[in-house]
């Protein structure tokens, strides 16, 4: 059925038709799409001018004036932003039908808009409507995505314990899957500015994958702010593995791209007194840390040592330490083997638990520990092994966990990771590996976060100028035809124009 064109629409084309410099600059935008979810038993009739009516079923209710003055409201505004083709969202539905009711999926409906400046003002409205009741209970855009892309960090591949694509590594071919499960989790958060890791280690070097979020630290040892790493940059190899930048082309991409990270010295060169980690997780819970890195293994676990992580525990901040490389049974060290850390084991690019990792109930969880390729100096990379490596993947996975979850606490988070680890040794809990090896995704999805809005391009939490800025530098037609990742395209048409910019300001937090 063909509906007249409203006024203001007529007058707008019979300008641009008086004036071709003006009609060159016409351009068709592709329809937007929202999802709409009706109150129960509702009825959708178009009326002959294309207007939809959304009342209550007659057959299940009486009609009231409410509903029909409702209902005509409603028609008015959908027809004002000339909304078209109000639809059932399933094309064939649900099987089963009681369950698919009980479920809502029943209530749900596309309507198409002709533009992102309509589609915003309906859901503005309609919002509205639906928040006094009525025969609308929600209308939301209908988001876009993708698959999980790996990102465009040149040497991404070195990374098997990111994404082990059965990828050779110093001559042993991987098995595929055997890493972290990070990509997927990637589409939810990258990390936050917001969140404080504290690396407590020989130093970090001011990397350019991490160094403009390094916050003031502490040098235990030598009483003073200077945090060179003293130890073949074993603390910034670690930094790297749980914080390095991604996505900006730039040598490799950490764990969690976003977090500040708090140097926190405890040795002097590459060994050092337990007294001085103690020391050194006080300081850095009483300056802010939110999660405390120690890729450290000392033998005897002091008590003073002891107190110290339970001080920080009893403040709320999560500890996440290496088991150590003593490859001993039942032999795991401090501060790993304090019941309040998470202790992390080492694993290969084939899921095989590595000899040098310390093994005892103590173990918690397991990840990548075995030629882990990351940051060294301040702008270089290579390989290094043992459970230091190990512990920063989970370090990094607290930190997504963190942003989407800002209140998560030491008791849940060891949980959440336990419980999702995937198991590759024994069935169950097992001395070498805990409850198996990190499982991201998993981890990051039980904490039941909300999904993040379209225009988050950056996945920060926020959509903001930084957002806007990425989706200008992607302006223009997409590259390769859509087979590449292009940020910034919200509706999936394979470039970034006025109507994804539309489609950002939806979701504006500033």
């Amino acid at each position: 059925m063909t509906r007249p064109q409203l006024m203001p629409t007529m007058l707008a084309f019979g300008l641009l038709a008086a004036s071709p410099a003006l009609a060159a600059e016409v351009v068709t935008e592709d329809p937007v799409r929202a999802i709409v979810r009706t109150a129960p038993d509702v009825r959708i009739h178009e009326d002959r001018e294309g207007g939809f009516w959304l009342v209550p079923d007659p057959a299940r209710s009486r009609l009231t004036t409410a509903d029909l003055i409702a209902a005509r409201l409603l028609r008015d505004q959908l027809f004002e932003v000339r909304a078209t083709d109000l639809r059932p969202l399933f094309a064939h539905p649900p099987v089963n039908e009681a369950l698919a009711r009980a479920n809502r999926l029943d209530r749900y409906f596309i309507v198409e808009f002709p533009n992102a400046a309509s589609a915003v003002t309906a859901i503005e409205a309609v919002g509205d409507f639906a928040a006094i009741g009525g025969p609308v209970e929600a209308i939301e855009l209908d988001a876009s995505g993708g698959v999980a892309s790996p990102p465009d960090d040149p040497w991404f591949e070195f990374q098997y314990g990111m994404s082990n694509t059965g990828q050779n590594v110093a001559g042993d071919d991987g098995i595929v899957g055997a890493d972290v499960n990070v990509l997927p989790a990637w589409d939810w958060t990258v990390g936050s500015e917001q969140v404080v890791v504290a690396v407590l280690d020989s130093g970090v070097d001011p990397h350019i994958e991490f160094g403009d979020r390094l916050v003031p630290g502490w040098n235990v040892p030598d009483g003073n702010d200077q945090f060179d790493d003293e130890c073949g940059s074993h603390g910034t190899h670690v930094s790297g593995i749980l914080g390095a930048a991604g996505d900006n082309d730039e040598g490799i991409a950490g764990v969690a791209w976003r977090p500040r990270i708090m140097p926190v010295v405890v040795t002097n060169g590459c060994t050092g007194l337990e007294s001085w980690v103690a020391e050194g997780i006080v300081w850095a819970v009483d300056h802010g840390a939110d999660i405390i890195n120690m890729s450290l293994q000392y033998s005897a676990g002091t008590e003073a040592f002891a107190d110290a992580v339970a001080y920080a525990d009893a403040a709320g901040v999560i500890q996440i330490a290496a088991a150590g490389n003593t490859g001993g049974a039942d032999d795991v060290q401090a501060p790993a083997r304090f019941p309040q850390t998470i202790a992390v084991a080492a694993t290969d690019n084939r899921d095989r638990h590595e000899p040098f990792s310390s093994a005892g109930p103590e173990i918690d969880l397991a990840a990548p520990g075995w030629r882990i390729y990351s940051c060294i100096g301040s702008s270089s990379y290579g390989y290094k092994s043992g459970t230091s490596m190990a512990a920063p993947f989970v370090t990094g996975a607290v930190a997504l966990m963190k942003t989407v979850a800002p209140d998560l606490d030491p008791v849940t988070a060891k949980v959440m990771l336990m419980v999702h680890a995937e198991d590759i040794e024994s069935p169950g809990f097992d001395d070498l590996t805990g409850t198996g090896r990190l499982d991201i995704e998993a981890s990051l999805l039980a904490l039941d976060p909300q999904p993040p809005a379209a225009g988050d391009l950056n996945r920060d939490g926020l959509v903001d100028g930084e957002d806007f800025g990425i989706m200008l530098t992607g302006w223009g037609p997409c590259p390769s035809d859509c087979e590449e990742t292009c940020v910034g395209d919200l509706n999936g048409d394979c470039r970034i124009d006025g109507l994804d910019l539309g489609l950002l300001f939806v979701d504006w937090t500033g």
